[in-house]
């Protein structure tokens, strides 16, 4: 989920302006919505093993070879 958030990121930065609204997390997970300027959004359902592996995936790819 990561990288396509960074995806639409990069797409919708000169748009002006990205706004986030995060769920409180429950057992199953939470949702994920950033929003843009331009009526465009991003939402997922971020269960938690899929929160760890993105974590531990942007963690590891920080690393140096």
């Amino acid at each position: 989920m990561f990288a396509e958030l960074e995806r639409f990121v990069a797409a919708h930065r000169p748009c002006g302006g990205l706004t986030a609204d995060v769920g409180e997390p429950i057992e199953s997970g939470y949702g994920a919505r950033p929003a843009c300027a331009c009526g465009a959004a991003f939402e997922r359902w971020v269960a938690p093993s899929d929160a760890d592996r993105d974590l531990l995936r942007s963690g590891l790819a920080a690393c140096p070879n």
